[in-house]
């Protein structure tokens, strides 16, 4: 990660993992280094010379149907070059850019409070030591203390970021009445037990308030309106004029990432595009279809370039198309977009094949239902060896993004780029995992029971108004399959990341849900519980290995009976969707069912334990009995 504090220089500040760019430090998030705090540069400002390109044709159709990435064409990693010995060599220039952000400091020593932009402080950054990268006051009673970012900041829903109005704030929206620039402080007050027992005081005009009053109920009417501001892309946007919000330095609902994922699974397609890609040093020069037909004849002879002998084993045509569509960098063509935007439809249909196909990023093997569950579950399908290829196409604040298959308002999608651009930044990740099959019979029958009962009825209710609150169009529940198919794979997660050793913001959740009404495919009932990383975490076969039905039997029972009880009974067990303002669960809290953002595809919402197994006072009749 590289500062940028003038037009030509930058430097080594810090530094994250590539694929927590994707998922936890984007574009537009603000980054908590050591000694400083930094926002993520747009994908305008990357260095493209330093990235590689991921390939994955059956994503490009799918990002394509989000509003804004219509010209997408290819995903790419983060720049990254190999380390040296020397902090001096090229590798130490090549990063992520970022901006100082919150922009106004606080001196440890008198505590001024003052923006950069006025010079009172100095960035000092360590060629050897980027982490203890730091600004200090430059004249403070004749030393140099460290000045530590003031650790406020406003958003608002449309995914604008500011920094903290601290003038206005103080004088209460007014000027200062001193005249002149108003000379900040900021104070502890008491035993400063919260980040927010600290006063902003204005020695021009000895104007002062406490900074817990832009926290309270009605934090709005304390808060200026939106400027619209991008930091991270150093623009304003014309119109927003939102309620802003107070937000802490590195709150977790100051950035979430809007993502579209997909495993790859062989195809013909993705065979013969692999290969191209392999190969394209060597085929790159083709620049008619004349040349390559006489290519391909000289190897049918046992002539020409024997590595290309490979061409011989797929059809011409085929062929030929993957190479145009390499070279005019689309992975896809545009009509094939809609056939592309169901993602997760051909994932299934390829893991339940009664012939699995196999290829260097897809294996699965079919087991035998484990003893005791023969009437509630499917034949497991062990999935040794998945690859998931991961692209960041926007990022909301204040609430997450939900389902980003149903995007109904972009305003709430704020860009990554500040002019569209045809590539996403993107991470390539290597795993394994369990995929949990249900029969669909039985989850027919169950759901129709389900879904007439109070307890749907609560959540529908409950996943209507909040929507209204956030101003959304009405959009079917989801139906009664999924809330049984989220919660089996939280109580899995749990259960799973005891007996394989993993942590359990390392497992994650791919849910699987089609009624037989769905015009879009096959129904669909299960849920892929798997791990993946870019390193070896990811291929270490602990996770697979509980796809053994003697110890799936044993991890299923664990996991049901320990969904029967919480610690925080009756309270959890009571609890009913939309009793809280924004609550979208019903039996579920943070000591039972819910799991890190990392593991679980929907904001640990539409859970219910009651429709898993039974639970304290509910008559509900759940699917495991």
């Amino acid at each position: 990660m590289s500062s940028q504090r003038e037009r030509f220089e930058s430097r080594r500040v810090g530094g994250v993992r590539p694929s927590q760019l994707i998922h936890t430090y984007g574009p537009g998030a603000v980054v908590d280094l050591p000694g400083m705090s930094v926002v993520v540069a747009g994908i305008g400002d990357w260095d493209l010379a330093q990235t590689e390109r991921i390939r994955e044709p059956r994503l490009i159709g799918a990002v394509r149907a989000i509003p804004g990435c219509s010209q997408v064409s290819e995903f790419r990693t983060p720049p990254w070059e190999n380390e040296t010995a020397s902090a001096m060599d090229y590798w130490a220039r090549v990063g992520i850019p970022v901006h100082p952000f919150p922009r106004w400091l606080r001196c440890t020593r008198c505590d001024l409070l003052a923006p950069v932009d006025q010079r009172r402080f100095t960035l000092y950054v360590p060629h050897y030591r980027p982490d203890r990268a730091r600004y200090f006051h430059n004249n403070c009673h004749g030393y140099k203390p460290s000045a530590v970012p003031a650790r406020f900041m406003v958003a608002c829903p449309h995914g604008h970021l500011d920094d903290f109005p601290w003038v206005e704030y103080v004088h209460r929206g007014d000027r200062c009445p001193g005249g002149g620039a108003a000379i900040l402080e900021l104070k502890e007050v008491g035993m400063a037990n919260r980040a927010t027992d600290v006063r902003v005081v204005c020695k021009t005009c000895g104007s002062d308030r406490i900074v817990q009053d832009a926290f309270g109920l009605k934090d709005w009417e304390h808060l200026p309106r939106c400027r619209g501001r991008h930091p991270h892309l150093q623009r304003f946007d014309p119109v927003c004029n939102q309620p802003t919000r107070a937000l802490l330095l590195g709150a977790s609902n100051s950035w979430f990432a809007v993502s579209r994922s997909a495993l790859t699974i062989p195809t013909e397609t993705e065979r013969i595009d692999q290969k191209v890609e392999e190969f394209w040093d060597d085929l790159e020069d083709i620049d008619n279809r004349y040349e390559f037909d006489v290519i391909v004849r000289r190897l049918e002879r046992g002539r020409g370039e024997q590595q290309l002998r490979w061409l011989l084993h797929f059809d011409p045509d085929d062929v030929w198309t993957a190479i145009t569509d390499r070279r005019d960098d689309h992975g896809v063509s545009d009509g094939a977009d809609h056939a592309h935007s169901d993602l997760r439809g051909p994932e299934w249909a390829a893991m339940t094949s009664p012939v699995p196909v196999e290829s260097d990023h897809f294996k699965v093997r079919h087991l035998r239902v484990p003893n005791g569950f023969a009437k509630t579950l499917d034949s497991p399908v062990a999935v040794d060896r998945l690859r998931e290829v991961i692209a960041l196409c926007g990022f909301t604040r204040i609430d997450g993004p939900g389902d980003v298959s149903s995007v109904e308002r972009v305003e709430r999608f704020a860009p990554i780029w500040a002019e569209p651009s045809n590539w996403l930044p993107s991470a390539e990740t290597l795993g394994e995992g369990i995929l949990i099959r249900l029969p669909e019979a039985r989850v027919e029958q169950w759901e129709e029971e389900f879904e007439a009962s109070r307890r749907y009825r609560e959540l529908a209710a409950a996943h209507q108004a909040w929507r209204r609150r956030r101003g959304l169009q009405p959009m079917a529940t989801p139906r009664g399959r999924f809330v049984l198919v989220h919660t089996l794979a939280h109580m899995l997660i749990h259960q799973v990341a005891i007996d394989s050793g993993y942590s359990t913001a390392s497992i994650r959740e791919r849910l699987y849900c089609r009624t037989t009404d769905d015009s879009q495919g096959e129904p669909m009932a299960g849920v892929l519980l798997y791990t993946a990383s870019p390193d070896s975490e990811g291929t270490l076969g602990g996770l697979v290995a509980l796809a053994d039905p003697a110890r799936l039997s044993a991890t299923l029972r664990e996991a049901l009976r320990r969904g029967r009880l919480c610690s925080t009974d009756p309270m959890c067990a009571d609890h009913h969707a939309g009793e809280q303002s924004d609550a979208l669960h019903a039996a579920a809290c943070h000591a039972c069912l819910f799991a890190p953002e990392t593991s679980c595809e929907h904001g640990n919402r539409y859970l219910d334990r009651a429709t898993v197994v039974p639970i304290l006072g509910d008559p509900v009749r759940s699917y495991f009995q």
